[in-house]
C-alpha cells in the first residue's frame, strides 16, 4: 500500500481528525512524515520581521507536533518531522516530492466562500499540483462536539 505517507499537521481540529483517520493507513513499514509549514510575511520589511516570523511558528507548531510525532512512535511507526516556511500549499507539494510521498493526508475545516478566497484554499492547490494521492479529510459540523 503506502509506504511514506506525509501528514501536514497544524494542530488544528482538521490536523487532529486528518491524523486520527489516517492511522489506518499507517503499519510499521510505513514512514511517517509530519509537517508544519509556517508562513513568512509576504512583505516582511526586515530579517527580523522573518525571524520573528520563525520563531513565532515554531513556539505554535512545536509542541503539537512532537506530541502528534511521540504517539505515532510510541505504536512502533517511524517518524519524521518538518518544520517549513512559505505557502502552505506550495510547501505541501514541495515537501511531499522532496521526500518521495506516495500519499500525502491532510485535514481542512469548512471556510466561507470569502475567506476561502482571501486565504487561498490549501488543499485544493495541493490536490492540484500533487504529484502523487492525496486524502483530504474534512471537518463536518458534527464532528468534535461532545
Amino acid at each position: 500500500m503506502f509506504k511514506r505517507i506525509l501528514l501536514a499537521y497544524d494542530g488544528s481540529q482538521g490536523a487532529q481528525l486528518a491524523l486520527g483517520r489516517s492511522r489506518e493507513l499507517f503499519t510499521t513499514a510505513t514512514e511517517v512524515h509530519l509537517l508544519a509549514v509556517g508562513r513568512i510575511p509576504e512583505y516582511a520589511e526586515t530579517v527580523s520581521e522573518v525571524d520573528e516570523a520563525k520563531e513565532q511558528a515554531a513556539r505554535h507548531y512545536g509542541a503539537a507536533i512532537e506530541q502528534a510525532a511521540q504517539g505515532l512512535r510510541d505504536a512502533g511507526l517511524s517518524v519524521a518531522v518538518h518544520l517549513e516556511y512559505g505557502k502552505v500549499g506550495d510547501t505541501i507539494v514541495r515537501v511531499a516530492e522532496t521526500i518521495g510521498a506516495d500519499l500525502i493526508v491532510l485535514g481542512t475545516n469548512p471556510h466561507t466562500a470569502l475567506k476561502r478566497r482571501v486565504l487561498g484554499a490549501s488543499a485544493d492547490k495541493v490536490v492540484d499540483h500533487a504529484h502523487c494521492s492525496v486524502l483530504v479529510v474534512r471537518v463536518t459540523g458534527t464532528q468534535g462536539q461532545t
